[in-house]
């Protein structure tokens, strides 16, 4: 009767190897959002001295004090500005969608903890 003898992977087992795959992917989104918070903050930091720059350039530029390379330096400022705000716009959004993804992630998890075999049987069968 060898020809029956079949073996299954312990549940228990099945459940640790989803848990310690879940985990995994929520610690790389929370890696991830790191990395995109770090360079956001980073760039904000940029933005606010290049925006202090550019206003005591322009005031200076007003009083009368500086010449025609202080209004390039100043449309230099603008332009590095703009380019900044979009980047830092752009990684707003990649943090809201990793984050939204860890969200989906935490929720799975929760929804499907403890699912195998028998848990699949057991809400299928009628009280």
């Amino acid at each position: 009767m060898a020809l029956f003898r079949f073996q299954t992977r312990n549940p228990n087992r099945d459940r640790e190897t989803d848990a310690g795959r879940l985990l995994r992917l929520q610690r790389l989104l929370g890696d991830i959002r790191g990395e995109l918070m770090r360079e956001r903050d980073g760039l904000r930091d940029r933005y606010e001295k290049v925006a202090a720059d550019a206003a005591f350039s322009q005031q200076a530029l007003e009083n009368d004090r500086t010449g025609a390379g202080t209004s390039l330096k100043i449309a230099d400022m603008t332009e590095t500005m703009i380019r900044y705000r979009k980047r830092m716009q752009t990684l707003e959004k990649q943090i809201g969608f990793v984050t939204g993804l860890d969200g989906q992630v935490e929720q799975f998890s929760r929804e499907n903890a403890g699912d195998g075999p028998e848990d699949a049987f057991e809400k299928a069968s009628p009280d």
